[in-house]
């Protein structure tokens, strides 16, 4: 009898050991990216291979056999991809990478700052050169999650708030200490925000606001303020019209929401492998909806923060809010 309860005892430790093991195999959101390359390189584990947003653009991502993001292209089916090549030191943390933007012939090249195991900065560079165009800087909170990015050679920086979940509901972009971006979320239905399956990046490293929120969001506002501070809605997506597919693992295959500014229907996709998800649907050139031309517009909005061209930022602006 005495033996039986030692077995039974030694079984428990066991699993129990076990358990605690598997906890620790997922990182949290301040653990380094080494323990994300340990995830990237788990056996079934899927790993996005395209986003796209209805016909306004698709991006698509390649992989190191390491299994982390070693090329970004933001296709706009236009012939001008934008593109971003990453390497990564031997913790799986990224190093050094490069962007080119095939429509205006503009290539830079950019190095990852890293305090422990946090990302504090980036330096872009002119390509080929030691000279800096701009420098990124992030401000994290006591639980480890960025609370502000922000450029140190130009007056333009993003603000971010989390609620309880670790999901991102607002983002602030400033020019000049003046709003000119709000961008409003909510998060509505479980699933796993698909770019978590992006693995090696810990965001979109080229804009200041894109964050990786736990969950994709149900719905979307976006409001741009001129210099008088008066506010337009380009985009509002309705959450109660929200409609979300599952893949494996529980990571979004598709969503679907109706604009209420246009009154159109916008959806986005996103496909994976490494883990037998077959695509829900191919991505290519098409007509975009008047909801899509906004979302094209405000995707090169975003990008025109990179350098800080404060000229390009205006006139970007100006385009969005003529859409």
């Amino acid at each position: 009898m005495k033996q039986r309860l030692l077995l039974w005892c030694s079984i428990f430790l066991l699993s129990a050991s076990s358990c605690r093991k598997d906890i620790q195999d997922y990182p949290a959101e301040n653990d380094s990216m080494a323990d994300n390359e340990k995830t990237a390189t788990r056996p079934g584990e899927c790993r996005l291979t395209s986003a796209s947003r209805d016909n306004a653009y698709t991006v698509f991502l390649k992989y190191n056999n390491r299994g982390l993001v070693s090329e970004w292209k933001e296709d706009y089916f236009d012939g001008f991809p934008y593109i971003i090549t990453y390497k990564y030191d031997l913790f799986g943390r990224l190093k050094s990478g490069q962007t080119i933007n095939t429509y205006d012939g503009t290539s830079f090249d950019v190095k990852y700052i890293y305090q422990g195991n946090r990302l504090v900065k980036h330096i872009i560079y002119q390509s080929g050169t030691n000279t800096v165009v701009n420098e990124i800087v992030n401000t994290y909170n006591s639980r480890g999650q960025i609370t502000r990015r922000g450029s140190t050679v130009f007056p333009v920086y993003c603000t971010f708030t989390y609620n309880a979940l670790g999901n991102n509901p607002l983002v602030n972009y400033y020019i000049d200490g003046s709003l000119y971006l709000k961008e409003e979320f909510s998060y509505k239905q479980f699933n796993r925000n698909p770019y978590l399956a992006a693995h090696g990046i810990p965001y979109v490293t080229y804009l200041y606001d894109f964050m990786f929120s736990k969950w994709w969001q149900t719905s979307e506002k976006y409001t741009f303020y001129d210099d008088q501070g008066v506010g337009t809605v380009t985009l509002d997506l309705d959450p109660a019209t929200a409609a979300l597919t599952l893949g494996p693992q529980n990571y979004l295959t598709s969503i679907t929401n109706l604009d209420r500014i246009s009154g159109e229907n916008t959806s986005a996709y996103f496909t994976y492998d490494n883990c037998n998800c077959t695509p829900l649907k191919s991505t290519g050139k098409g007509k975009a909806s008047l909801s899509n031309t906004r979302y094209l517009a405000l995707a090169k909005f975003r990008r025109a923060f990179e350098n800080g061209d404060m000229k390009s930022i205006k006139a970007t602006l100006k385009t969005v809010l003529q859409k």
